[in-house]
């Protein structure tokens, strides 16, 4: 030591020179043979597959560059409300992350969260060897913060053993903030469109050798989800405002017969008689025992469905179609009666 100090000496008659061995010499403690310093990563992002508040299920993706291409056994990753700090987001869970991606390939990683800021990944056997420049680390199953519009911090180290000692890569900080969702709401009214194009149908005059046909067309639409039904509601069949009526052919119907009293209708386009049409338009349709051809029914006591559609749809027009006919010892008179429809949406 003597000696060192001599040369001192011997040196500062130089003046300036002292200066500059001093410094090396310096330099020659901080950086000693045999340590190794950290590589920092750059261009860090993180990507959230949904930042609402309080989501949970959610994954963080991790994007690094200027990674190190050597074996990594330990990876950890502090969520943090500042960098460096210790403190987790208010609300948010990392305690049932699962891990993937290019920075953990190769690997078999136990999870675990040291501090409750800290994810932690080991591998003692295998770790991973990312290659080198950028990389991501997946982290699935996280829970967002409950504080919305707040940055946030993720700070990912990688370590070469797994006791998490030796650092390869530190420092890829990476910000978030996790977002309140924004409400978007509309209002669609409920519609339904239901006309009955005429008040009056004339069967004609009656006779036991001529049918009796008249028809009017009803159109009906809606957007409701369940669609509709349209029937007829509880009547009198054909009478004469006396006690005389003329038989109605029931609920399943039956087949035009001159001679023989019948009232009935059907929404079909018919050939005996030829009277009507078959529905257009839409998705509307008739119901049973109104959508057979040449079969004509009506039940006066309890009513009946006579058409229908299974959702929304555009306009339907239906034809209903009337037939009468009677015997020769039906009683002379004016016959009527008043067929009121009603039509249901179900939304």
């Amino acid at each position: 030591m003597k000696q060192y100090f001599d040369r001192l000496k011997y040196i500062s008659k130089t003046g300036l020179s002292v200066t500059l061995i001093l410094l090396l010499s310096v330099l020659t403690i901080l950086v000693a043979p045999g340590t190794s310093v950290a590589a920092e990563l750059d261009s860090e992002s993180i990507s959230l597959s949904d930042p609402t508040i309080s989501q949970t299920g959610v994954t963080y993706t991790l994007t690094v560059d200027n990674v190190t291409n050597t074996n990594i056994k330990c990876l950890e990753v502090d969520f943090t409300t500042a960098v460096g700090g210790t403190t987790l987001p208010t609300g948010m869970d990392i305690t049932g992350i699962t891990p993937t991606g290019t920075l953990s390939t190769g690997g078999t990683w136990t999870s675990s969260n040291p501090n409750t800021y800290t994810y932690r990944m080991v591998d003692a056997t295998t770790g991973s060897t990312p290659a080198a420049g950028s990389n991501t680390l997946i982290l699935s199953g996280v829970g967002n913060s409950s504080v919305k519009n707040t940055t946030y911090f993720a700070e990912l180290n990688t370590y070469s053993d797994a006791a998490c000692s030796v650092a390869v890569d530190s420092n890829g900080i990476a910000a978030f903030v996790n977002t309140e969702g924004v409400v978007v709401s509309a209002q669609v009214n409920p519609t339904l469109t239901f006309t009955v194009d005429s008040t009056t149908c004339d069967l004609g005059v009656l006779t036991a050798s001529t049918t009796g046909t008249c028809s009017h067309t009803m159109t009906a639409a809606t957007n409701a989800s369940g669609g509709y039904t349209i029937s007829y509601i509880p009547t009198t069949t054909l009478t004469n405002g006396a006690s005389d009526t003329i038989t109605e052919t029931g609920t399943t119907g039956a087949t035009s017969t001159q001679g023989t009293e019948q009232f009935g209708l059907n929404l079909r386009l018919n050939t005996t008689p030829v009277i009507g049409a078959d529905p257009s338009g839409g998705s509307g349709t008739y119901s049973t025992n109104y959508g057979t051809v040449d079969t004509f029914s009506f039940n006066a006591t309890t009513g009946a469905q006579v058409a229908e559609a299974s959702g929304q749809t555009t306009l339907t027009t239906f034809t209903a179609a009337y037939i009468a006919n009677v015997s020769s010892a039906t009683e002379a008179g004016n016959y009527s009666m008043t067929q009121t429809y009603n039509i249901v949406a179900q939304y």
